[in-house]
């Protein structure tokens, strides 16, 4: 299973690992800065759980001794291509990945990992607490489950683009808001988690507990990849029908625009879009002293 921030029920995925490649491409350096501060030079085992195309994992392979193992895990054989060819292209011929869905099975064997990282992942899963119940019993005395949820929506627009209503980002954001309610509503089984992401590790009998943020701060003028990362996050909201249906017909309108080379308001000409995200890591840790190296 794979996230890249928005909807996810109709995807399909092979034609989405440009776009996640893309995304990894924009968050290197803070993926580097993440994995930099969850993995230990004594780490043996790593797992990338949702990997997409490969960010992560390969952020952790540079983060963590040559003799560690790093898994990429994902239910989507494009997007463990497209992962083996970044972490060849990083020089990590050593990364393995593994085809295997969340969903169904967890593919890492009990008390053995150091690290497990699952970004964008737990929350399309029915019973939250109870993956991470079994995500925990995953972890070797002293591993670390990360969680790659929350922090705040990006934005990239300026308030008024001169056509439509002022204010568009916002709501977009209160869009996905609505989706997001309404997908974990009708997820099949679904069980209610009426609390936050720090109680749900304390709750799998983590200890260690804390959350740290981290900020994408690329300024305007963007690039033209960057620009190009905007325009697909925007396309996100017309090209999925469940959420397109709860954006505003005059804001699919602008938005059509807003990602069309050919507008007059194409954003990748408009000097003042920007791109500006932060990412929220929650963190704990299995009691226990780790195995000595």
């Amino acid at each position: 299973m794979s996230d890249h921030g928005g909807p996810t029920e109709d995807f399909h995925w092979e034609s989405l690992v440009a776009e996640l490649s893309l995304a990894a491409d924009i968050t290197v350096r803070v993926d580097a800065e993440i994995a930099g501060w969850l993995a230990d030079r004594g780490d043996r085992v790593l797992v990338d759980l949702g990997c997409g195309a490969g960010g992560m994992a390969v952020a952790f392979g540079s983060a963590a001794s040559a003799q560690a193992r790093v898994r990429a895990v994902d239910g989507e054989p494009a997007l463990l291509e497209a992962t083996r060819r970044r972490a060849a292209d990083a020089g990590l011929l050593g990364l393995e990945t593994v085809q295997s869905d969340l969903a169904s099975e967890i593919p890492i064997p009990p008390g053995t990992a150091d690290v497990i990282w699952a970004s964008g992942v737990v929350h399309h899963l029915p019973d939250e607490q109870a993956i991470l119940d079994e995500l925990a019993a995953c972890l070797a005395p002293g591993g670390r489950l990360a969680l790659g949820e929350g922090g705040l929506s990006g934005r990239s627009l300026p308030w008024d683009l001169g056509v439509g209503e002022p204010g568009l980002e916002v709501r977009l954001e209160a869009a996905q808001a609505r989706w997001f309610a309404q997908m974990r509503r009708d997820l099949p089984g679904s069980v209610l988690k009426p609390y936050g992401w720090p109680r749900a590790l304390r709750a799998a009998g983590l200890v260690d507990v804390t959350s740290r943020s981290f900020l994408l701060d690329l300024p305007a003028p963007l690039d033209p990849r960057a620009a190009e990362y905007v325009a697909g996050r925007l396309r996100g909201f017309l090209d999925h029908e469940s959420l397109a249906k709860l954006v505003s017909a005059e804001d699919r309108q602008i938005l059509g625009r807003l990602i069309d080379p050919d507008d007059v308001i194409y954003l990748g000409n408009n000097e003042d879009v920007f791109l500006l995200g932060v990412s929220t890591v929650h963190v704990g840790r299995r009691p226990g002293t780790p195995p000595a190296p």
